[in-house]
């Protein structure tokens, strides 16, 4: 009997927008799931909206308020990279929509930590020498093709040339957990090893020490979902219901 067609929520990250998903998300449609993705207010497809209100609480609301009108429940609801940390506020703020939870190569978000306050310090004193102005708002511009660890060069370029800057107040405002890390919804974690990713340093191993998280590695870069959509989707595919 042919397993009921599930719905995949995935979250994109930094720099990047909902186009970042489109290779995976062919994967699971193709496969009879319901599978979208939503970009970010003032990032990506929805860059034209940058504002200097924007931060992680404003994404999650926004995730939040799209899962509630169209009354999404028991979705498996994926963050790659920074989308990771949106996936786990909302994850802990409306945990009866979650079915599963699933984080690629990001953190593991605690309460009243920022992600420069969280990722090795010597990146995050780069990054912040890094911010600009955009639109009355401080933001940090997107990295350089050679930073993307997308082999192909073909395709690091058409990804680089969609990147656009991201609110930087994302990554210095301190995040509000009211429950722990998951708020008790199943969990995986797809660790990208091939290779690993600076600003992840340390974090595979964490994971691996948390009992309550199922951990997956695969043999990809931190930029999986371009570079490796069918590693990805076969992933998704198999995360236990």
């Amino acid at each position: 009997m042919k397993p009921s067609p599930r719905t995949y929520i995935c979250l994109p990250g930094a720099w990047m927008g909902a186009w970042s998903w489109q290779f995976v998300l062919q994967r699971l449609k193709a496969s009879g799931h319901d599978a979208r993705a939503l970009p970010f207010r003032g990032v990506g497809e929805r860059a034209a909206e940058l504002s200097s209100a924007l931060d992680n609480d404003t994404f999650a609301a926004d995730t939040i308020a799209t899962l509630e009108q169209e009354d999404l429940r028991d979705i498996v609801l994926v963050g790659h990279s920074f989308g990771s940390l949106i996936a786990s506020l909302v994850t802990d703020r409306v945990p009866e929509r979650i079915g599963h939870l699933v984080i690629i190569d990001g953190g593991i978000a605690q309460d009243g930590q920022s992600i420069f306050g969280r990722i090795p310090a010597e990146i995050a004193a780069k990054r912040r020498t890094l911010v600009k102005v955009v639109n009355d708002t401080e933001v940090l511009p997107f990295a350089p093709v050679g930073s993307l660890i997308i082999d192909d060069p073909a395709l690091a370029a058409w990804t680089h040339r969609q990147l656009t800057p991201h609110p930087v107040a994302c990554y210095t405002k301190p995040i509000r957990l009211m429950n722990p890390a998951g708020n008790g919804r199943p969990m995986t974690y797809i660790a990208c090893t091939s290779p690993r990713y600076p600003v992840s340093a340390g974090m595979h191993e964490k994971v691996q020490a948390m009992p309550h998280i199922r951990y997956r590695p695969i043999a990809a870069g931190h930029n999986c979902i371009i570079s490796a959509p069918g590693l990805v989707a076969d992933e998704l595919l198999e995360i236990p219901r």
